[in-house]
């Protein structure tokens, strides 16, 4: 803890922490690190946690499932990132697992088919093999897996060439 922060009451810090919870899903991780910053003890920490349990403001579950909707619809992360990401709050695996069955094969596909199509028009003056290269890049650097794309991605180039 830094000398120059302040130590604040063990009830200030939990309605500052229902205050936390209640904006949007957080997880164990998230709230530790706020409630660490606000020079709380590991003691309390694991008090306010549990309290924030009970009142049921705090679920890993609900978090990891919001988590993966959320990145994968507006952000269209692959589901590589979305694990990657969710394994660095501390997110037990199982639950990362679970998360990841939010988000539909049918919708999966469609997005790896749309950010292909979109990576393709800004590519318009490159040959196919560069073309190919510079779109598996953007997919993996998304989160998606080639196994995933690969077919999709074939496709398409094959169908631009020939337009």
């Amino acid at each position: 803890m830094p000398v120059s922060q302040k130590r604040i009451p063990l009830s200030e810090a939990m309605i500052k922490a229902r205050a936390f919870c209640n904006y949007r899903d957080r997880c164990h991780k998230e709230v530790r690190e706020k409630l660490y910053g606000m020079g709380l003890w590991k003691k309390e920490v694991d008090q306010v946690i549990m309290q924030m349990m009970d009142e049921d403001l705090l679920n890993e579950e609900r978090f990891a499932r919001s988590f993966a909707r959320g990145y994968f619809r507006n952000k269209r992360w692959g589901k590589a990132k979305i694990k990657y990401e969710l394994q660095l709050r501390q997110i037990h695996s199982r639950l990362i697992q679970t998360a990841l069955t939010e988000i539909e094969e049918d919708e999966y596909a469609q997005t790896i088919e749309h950010l292909i199509e979109k990576k393709l028009n800004l590519l318009s003056s490159e040959k196919p093999l560069t073309k190919k290269q510079k779109v598996a890049n953007y997919l993996l650097q998304k989160g998606f897996q080639y196994s995933e794309f690969k077919t999709l991605l074939d496709i398409s180039i094959t169908h631009k060439s020939d337009s």
